[in-house]
This record gives structure tokens, C-alpha cells and sequence, in this order.
């Protein structure tokens, strides 16, 4: 038998109810997508601070870098360390005759200088090295003094000297002889010597019985001319001399005379002194200025053992 339909005011409310569960059904499921897409998303962003191998730290912040920046900045030296290391080491281009170890002293204390990276390091480095410097000048000025001593009951040409002048003069007129004056002997023999003695007088020795120039070419002495007869002249005013088995004591304007060891004759050369190069761990290097062969800065070295073989050189100093 079958059933009786239900009355229409009844599937009314049927249709009602169902309308109201669709809809609670669905605004759960709304939510739901809704937070799984808030999770989400703060999960994402949170991510982007983690480092995926979990190791990194995060980094300093921007102020504390910059703090940390400029108290490096504030300790770090306020001189130029190498160029008062290099300042410092001229003293020993000027001063090259004073002991080798003020002299080492002196490198030493710059080398520490150029290598200082914080201000308090600096300060104490430059003073260290200013000392250093004073002893070279000093120990040179008291070795100097003690030449003129040596020789003063000897020596009658004036001590001291302009020996800026001496090198002036000289690198005047190393290539462009000033033979107008005082004549030119390179087509008789060699104007070494004769060029020498002009340095000696534009440094401010003078004339005497022995050495001496009238300026024309055959008015000068044996001594202001030749390399023996001026070797003589200098033992005579009892100046000493270097070998160069000994070069700590040798400085700028000092005279060398040479023997070629190639040649049977006493002595062949005279060059005077340009240049003093200290040398870290070993003897100075020695240069000279000088006319027959014409040069500003001929090394001793090269001088005695490539240019010439089994030579000698004394180098006189000039008190």
C-alpha cells in the first residue's frame, strides 16, 4: 500500500531546514580554508628569517656595526707610519758615517713604526725612532770632530765645509766640464783629479804652496792634478782613510783614490764620494761622482770588480 504524500506546509519546512544546514556547513568550511591560509602565510614570512641549514646568527644590528667601526677608526694611527719611517731613514743617508750600530738601531726602530696599527703603538714607535735618529746624528758628529782632532796639528785646509756646495759644483758640471775655468786634462792623461779639487774648492778649502790651480790649463800642481801626488798631499795634512774592507765610517764628499789592479801603476783614479746607501745586513753601498769616465753615481763594487779586476780604493775622509 503505499504511502500517503506528505502535506505541502510540511515540505516547506523540510526544504528550510536543509537551507539552514548547507549554510552552517559551509561558513565552517570557510573558516577552515581562511585560517589554513593565515597559517600560512606568518608561516611563510617567519621562514624567510630562518637560515635552512639552521646555523646563522642574525646579524648585528646597523648601529652597533657602525659604533664598533668607528672605535676602530678612532684607534688607528694619526701619522702616516711609512712616511715617517722613511723620513727617519734619511738621516742615515746624511749621517752614513756614524757606527753601524746606530745605525741598525735606527732601521730597527723605523721598521717597528711602519709596522704599528694603532695610535698608541704609533706614538711610541715615532718616539722610539726620533732617539734612534738623534744617537746616528750625534755619534756622526762627535766621529767627525774627532777627525779634525786627529789631524789638527797637521791639516792647514779649513774643517768642515759646505759639502752641499762640494756636490752641487760637481753635479754641475760632471758632464759639461767647466774647462773655461779651470782647464780640461782628459787628452792628457785625465781630468779626475783636477775635478775633485774643484769640489774640495767649492766646498771652501783653499789654495796653498802645494795644491793649487791658476786656472789655465798648466797652471795647476802636481797635487791638484794627479792622483798619487794628491794621495801624498792628503797624508800629509794627516787625513785617514777607509778601505773597502771598511766602509762604515765613508760619508758624502769624501775622496777616493783608486789603483786598477789590471794596470802596473800605483794609483790611476780620483772620484769623489756622491752617495751612501745603507744596506740592511751588510756594508753600505757606495757611489761616486767623476769625470774621465764621465758618472754621477758609479758603484764601488761594480767599479772594482766588473769594470776593473784585483783593484783598491782608499777613500779619504774629508774633515
Amino acid at each position: 500500500m503505499a504511502a500517503k504524500p506528505p502535506a505541502p506546509s510540511s515540505r516547506a519546512a523540510r526544504r528550510q531546514r536543509l537551507t539552514r544546514r548547507r549554510r552552517v556547513v559551509g561558513g565552517g568550511a570557510s573558516t577552515v580554508i581562511v585560517g589554513a591560509l593565515t597559517v600560512g602565510v606568518f608561516g611563510f614570512i617567519g621562514s624567510l628569517d630562518e637560515d635552512p641549514r639552521g646555523a646563522r646568527a642574525a646579524p648585528a644590528p646597523t648601529a652597533q656595526r657602525l659604533a664598533a667601526s668607528d672605535a676602530q677608526a678612532a684607534d688607528a694611527p694619526t701619522i702616516d707610519v711609512t712616511a715617517a719611517a722613511d723620513e727617519a731613514m734619511t738621516t742615515l743617508a746624511d749621517y752614513s758615517d756614524a757606527a753601524r750600530a746606530t745605525e741598525d738601531a735606527l732601521y730597527e726602530a723605523s721598521e717597528v713604526l711602519r709596522a704599528t696599527t694603532t695610535a698608541a703603538e704609533a706614538d711610541a714607535a715615532l718616539a722610539a725612532t726620533a732617539q734612534a735618529a738623534d744617537a746616528v746624528r750625534a755619534d756622526a758628529e762627535a766621529y767627525r770632530a774627532s777627525l779634525v782632532e786627529a789631524s789638527a796639528a797637521t791639516n792647514t785646509q779649513p774643517t768642515g765645509g759646505d759639502v752641499a756646495a762640494q756636490m752641487s759644483y760637481l753635479h754641475q758640471y760632471v758632464f759639461d766640464y767647466n774647462s773655461a775655468q779651470w782647464g780640461d786634462y782628459n787628452p792628457y792623461g785625465g781630468d779626475c783629479t783636477n775635478y775633485a779639487s774643484q769640489g774640495l774648492i767649492a766646498r771652501g778649502w783653499q789654495p796653498d804652496d802645494t795644491w793649487y790651480s791658476d786656472g789655465e790649463m798648466w797652471t795647476a800642481s802636481e797635487a791638484w792634478i794627479g792622483t798619487v801626488q794628491m794621495s801624498e798631499y792628503f797624508d800629509a795634512l794627516g787625513l785617514s782613510y777607509s778601505t773597502e774592507a771598511d766602509l762604515d765610517r765613508v760619508r758624502v764628499g769624501d775622496i777616493g783614490l783608486f789603483s786598477w789592479g789590471e794596470l802596473d801603476t800605483q794609483m790611476d783614479h780620483t772620484m769623489t764620494v756622491s752617495k751612501v746607501e745603507y744596506v740592511p745586513g751588510g756594508p753600505p753601498k757606495v757611489s761616486f761622482i767623476s769625470h774621465n769616465e764621465d758618472g754621477e753615481y758609479r758603484e764601488l763594487e761594480t767599479v772594482l770588480n766588473v769594470e776593473h779586476t784585483d783593484s783598491q780604493v782608499w777613500i779619504y775622509h774629508i774633515p
